[in-house]
């Protein structure tokens, strides 16, 4: 035993550690020591030295082999280094010394859970809650082996239980918050994760999971390796694999994400975040019916899920098949499904139906950020007339710092919702006397559609945040224009449409736009084409009239820019499918998405823009008009078709550089891109028409939509709407 002594006492001398070798060397081995050595194992797995606390543990086994909690810890030791085997046998040594040993239960339930096994996890996290009924570990391995065998809702139940009787705990809300996140329930899974910081601010894997949702593109790259580390020292968890796939998402690795999707979806064919967050990479990537059909895979397995069907929506905005009659259905039965079993239709007895009164204006948006829905709100509230409105924003913006710093300034009161109910939502509304409710959002993210439904101001309107009709029989109007949606152009809305006089949109350009540059193609003696849309936009049809554009032009180029371009799969795709059109993937240049500042800039190598369509540009066309680039657009026959139509004619070009059909669409484009001496002049003359139209007389459209809204509350004073200006 003397000789064991001294070869620990050397071995703790190598790592640093004489102060214990010194002991262990004057007394010899003894339980003492085995608990001294026991203590520093722990400090080492505190420190996640793995290597260091199994060497330890082994000594002061060797020391004291009748210790259960040694072989306990030694069992944690492995796993966490990655030694299963190692583990399972510390654990079943551990239990031979101590049959009824809750933690060293608990724990072989966990490793069976990391091992892939959470049906034979089970039956040992149950004995070990029979001899320790409120034992914090094993309720928490039970929720996760529950969420691995698919029993997604016991599993809440349980998860909810332990925060609320662990209220202090952040490893609950943590456990609490993963359930949420992995059932779809993202906003409340966020809220769970910043409980647990603000429990414990250091709380790393709160943290990382926070991130792989939210982060920064340098937090998403730290919670990637965190993630990464944890799958290897936890195994290979359906939880793990879905968070890191989360994270790979926000970060634009696709391909990996898409990877780890397909790994979870073999083993849970249903599993809601794999099927969400594949959706989201198919349709970054481009694919916006395949990702249509996985959300409908989400709603069709948990019909609560609201944010996923109005996904849905948004998608078919982009897919050139669904005409525009099958849309609006889709809209309505969205509508049917969610709106109507919480409408109401309050009466607003106490509220002064005086006609001429000073109104209070609410918006509501989760795009009170640097988002095309911030920038075209921005010059309006600053223009909005004081002593005639006042204006109360509702942001679903997570973050507070995200806000745009202008809005928020602008704003009489400002309140943040992300994390109210829709019935606290209607409350606030109600309390602060809303006259005016407009919606930003539609059916994109974050949405509070159905706070709407449930009739919080007495006028409801929709304007700029989405570009078809809702759906919703709750919100009164839907504000147009006379280009966007033209009398007698048959669009279908559940609202009644508005128009103000030019243009829906007011655009205000940031202060760092830069000049306009020469036009590209004196310099490089070829067109070069751009599109920076979002590449959902980017339809087979679409692809197939750009072919044929750089098929008519031999020398020509074509930029394109998205931030899903950063990602070598989706690139490849993207060359692909102009390689089926007979063009050489070298007349392309792919970019990846840049801050915006960088991306107006990367306009002056453009010298034509090519709308996309049936989803035509909104702010994207917007920019490159004010970065004197002529957009060629074909115009469709619904409001997200009509987009760029709208812009143009505001500049009174429309006849110029808008088409009905795709074959004019085609040969409008080749015959600009023929024309050198039209193309200088629209270079240089863009910029002076868009400052002296309609789109930036930010004073003006203010002035044109605050009537707007008189007539709509003076209508309502009546009890009757304004008429449809179709």
């Amino acid at each position: 035993m003397r000789l064991l002594a001294r070869w620990v006492s050397r071995w703790l001398e190598s790592r640093g550690l004489g102060h214990v070798a010194d002991a262990v060397d004057q007394r010899g081995a003894s339980a003492g020591d085995a608990s001294a050595l026991h203590a520093m194992a722990k400090r080492a797995l505190g420190r996640s030295d793995h290597l260091q606390a199994i060497a330890l543990l082994r000594q002061a086994i060797a020391v004291n082999p009748k210790a259960p909690d040694i072989w306990c810890s030694l069992g944690a030791a492995c796993r966490h280094g990655g030694a299963f085997e190692d583990a399972r046998t510390a654990y079943e040594q551990a239990l031979a010394l101590k049959p009824d040993y809750p933690e060293v239960l608990s724990n072989l339930g966990e490793w069976h859970i990391a091992n892939g096994e959470p049906e034979a996890a089970l039956p040992w996290l149950e004995r070990a809650l029979q001899i320790a009924p409120g034992f914090f570990q094993a309720r928490i391995n039970q929720t996760a082996a529950l969420f691995e065998l698919g029993r997604f809702e016991q599993a809440r139940q349980i998860a909810e239980q332990i925060v609320n009787d662990e209220p202090a705990s952040a490893e609950a809300c943590l456990n609490l918050g993963n359930v949420l996140v992995h059932t779809g329930k993202t906003k409340l899974g966020i809220r769970q994760y910043q409980k647990a910081l603000e429990l414990q601010p250091h709380y790393a894997e709160a943290h990382f999971n926070l991130s792989s949702l939210l982060g920064s593109k340098e937090d998403l790259a730290l919670a990637i390796g965190y993630l990464k580390r944890r799958l290897e020292e936890r195994g290979d968890s359906v939880q793990n694999l879905g968070m890191l796939a989360s994270a790979y998402q926000a970060a634009g690795q696709l391909e990996e994400s898409e990877r780890l999707c397909h790994r979870i979806l073999q083993r849970q064919p249903d599993n809601l975040t794999a099927l969400i967050t594949l959706g989201s990479c198919l349709s970054n990537g481009g694919d916006s019916a395949a990702a249509a059909a996985l959300y409908k895979r989400v709603v069709d397995s948990d019909p609560t899920q609201v944010a996923m069907g109005s996904n849905i929506l948004f998608e078919y905005n982009n897919v050139y098949a669904v005409g525009r009659e099958q849309l609006f259905a889709l809209h309505r039965a969205w509508a049917q499904r969610f709106e109507k079993p919480v409408l109401e239709l309050p009466d607003f007895a106490s509220y002064d139906r005086n006609p001429q009164r000073h109104l209070r204006i609410g918006y509501v948006s989760g795009d009170f950020i640097r988002h095309p829905v911030g920038f075209l709100l921005r010059d309006v509230l600053q223009n909005h007339d004081k002593q005639q409105f006042s204006v109360h924003c509702f942001s679903m913006v997570i973050r507070s710092e995200d806000v745009l710093p202008e809005l928020r300034q602008a704003a009489d009161s400002w309140d943040d919702i992300f994390f109210l109910s829709d019935e606290e939502v209607v409350k606030l509304v109600r309390e602060q006397q809303i006259d005016i409710l407009v919606d930003l959002s539609g059916h994109t993210a974050f949405h509070r559609l159905l706070a709407f439904a449930r009739k919080p101001a007495p006028v409801q309107a929709e304007w700029i945040g989405y570009f078809h009709s809702t759906g919703l029989e709750s919100i009164d109007y839907f504000i147009t224009d006379p280009v966007t949606s033209p009398r007698g152009s048959g669009q279908l809305f559940s609202e009644v449409p508005v128009h103000l006089p030019h243009t829906r949109f007011c655009y205000g350009p940031p202060d760092y736009a830069p000049d306009v540059s020469s036009l590209p193609s004196r310099a490089n003696g070829y067109i070069t084409f751009g599109s920076f849309n979002r590449l959902p936009k980017l339809t087979d049809e679409t692809v197939q009239a750009w072919s044929r554009i750089l098929l008519a032009l031999p020398h020509s180029r074509l930029v394109l820019k998205s931030g899903a371009l950063s990602d070598a799969a989706v690139s490849r795709r993207v060359r692909q499918r102009f390689e089926q059109q007979g063009i050489d993937s070298a007349r392309l240049q792919l970019r990846e998405g840049s801050s915006h500042r960088d991306m107006l800039v990367e306009y002056g190598d453009i010298d034509i823009a090519l709308d996309t369509f049936p989803f035509n540009g909104g702010m994207t066309t917007l920019e490159a008009l004010w970065m004197g680039i002529p957009v060629v657009t074909l115009a469709g026959d619904t409001v997200v078709s009509r987009q760029t139509v709208s812009a143009l004619a505001n500049l009174g070009l429309d006849a110029e550089l808008a088409f009905a059909s795709v074959d004019a669409y085609v040969h409008g484009a080749v015959k600009l891109a023929s024309n050198p001496l039209r193309l200088a002049q629209l270079r240089q003359s863009l910029r002076p028409l868009m400052m002296a139209s309609p789109l930036r007389d930010a004073r003006q459209f203010t002035l044109d939509l605050e009537a707007l809204f008189r007539r709509m509350w003076s209508a309502w004073c009546q009890g009757s709407k304004l008429p449809s200006d179709l």
